[in-house]
């Protein structure tokens, strides 16, 4: 069985690994096809490909990334496989987009100070400020759980960070969809949306959003992740069959800190163990015919 891990997070944005440790456990797991998809930021899978290269082994990556677009619910996160990962409009558009990340991380530290009288040493913010790398939500929880408000970054956006995000969300400032969309078709990549749940709860919200997206460049769907389950997957997979979609999928494996509960490969007691997927035969075909 040749293992298939499309949905993995490393130092660069919100994991506990850097790209090298990330591909030691890839070959440890003995997974022969990854991809590493980093949140609005493409340094480590940059820094992958070199590695991977340089081995020159039999194991299959894939350039990935994460985009998250702005929207007026739930949290749109936009998967980008297989595009020049020295892309100079990409590489621009997400150093820029950092500057809004930063914008967005200090107005949610405002609303904690605010609502739950809740505020942290000026090192912790100038040392998360000045890391290479995404910044985000992910590292308000981890200071949670450091300054012992709260027992696990889980337990921090149920609690407070889910409230804060709610209340910028109007003010918070990023990419379009839309522009998240033409940022990876530029750079010559597919478009799949990522666990669709978190934005649309039910079939038929579903449906309408896969019309749209089709419509401006959608290629795939993950129906393969660790919150995702077997009632919503199966809608997932008829629709991708509809609307004639790739079907990608992955664990959104982070390390221990962030998701300790998540093994790459398999996701949480097996439940995203996979061994093929239509938008790998894709790319392996599209590679092939270069």
């Amino acid at each position: 069985m040749s293992k298939i891990d499309l949905h993995i997070h490393s130092i660069y944005s919100d994991g506990d690994n850097s790209p090298a440790q990330v591909y030691q456990l890839i070959k440890d797991k003995k997974i022969k096809t990854f991809s590493l998809t980093d949140h609005d930021e493409i340094m480590g899978t940059r820094e992958m490909k070199k590695i991977v290269d340089a081995d020159n082994s039999d194991i299959m990556f894939i350039p990935g990334v994460e985009l998250t677009a702005k929207v007026d619910h739930g949290r749109m996160h936009i998967l980008g496989y297989d595009f020049n990962p020295d892309d100079e409009t990409m590489i621009k558009v997400l150093k820029d987009k950092k500057e809004l990340d930063i914008y967005n991380f200090m107005l949610q530290k405002d609303l904690l100070t605010k609502e739950f009288n809740i505020s942290f040493d000026s090192e912790d913010i100038d040392n998360i400020l000045a890391r290479v790398g995404n910044i985000g939500r992910v590292d308000l929880a981890l200071l949670l759980v450091k300054y012992g408000i709260v027992s696990s970054v889980k337990e921090a956006f149920n609690i407070y960070l889910n409230p804060v995000y709610e209340i910028v969300r109007k003010n918070k400032k990023g990419l379009s969809i839309e522009e998240c969309y033409n940022l990876i078709k530029n750079a010559g990549g597919l478009v799949s949306w990522a666990h669709p749940n978190s934005y649309a709860k039910d079939e038929k919200e579903l449906e309408e959003c896969i019309k749209y997206y089709k419509s401006i460049g959608l290629d795939a769907l993950e129906c393969y992740h660790i919150h995702i389950d077997e009632e919503y997957r199966n809608i997932l997979l008829r629709l991708a069959n509809k609307y004639d979609l790739l079907v990608s999928g992955g664990t959104d494996y982070h390390g221990l800190s962030v998701k300790p509960d998540v093994e790459l490969g398999t996701g949480i007691n097996n439940n995203v163990n996979i061994d093929e997927l239509s938008i790998v035969d894709h790319i392996k075909l599209k590679r092939i015919s270069k």
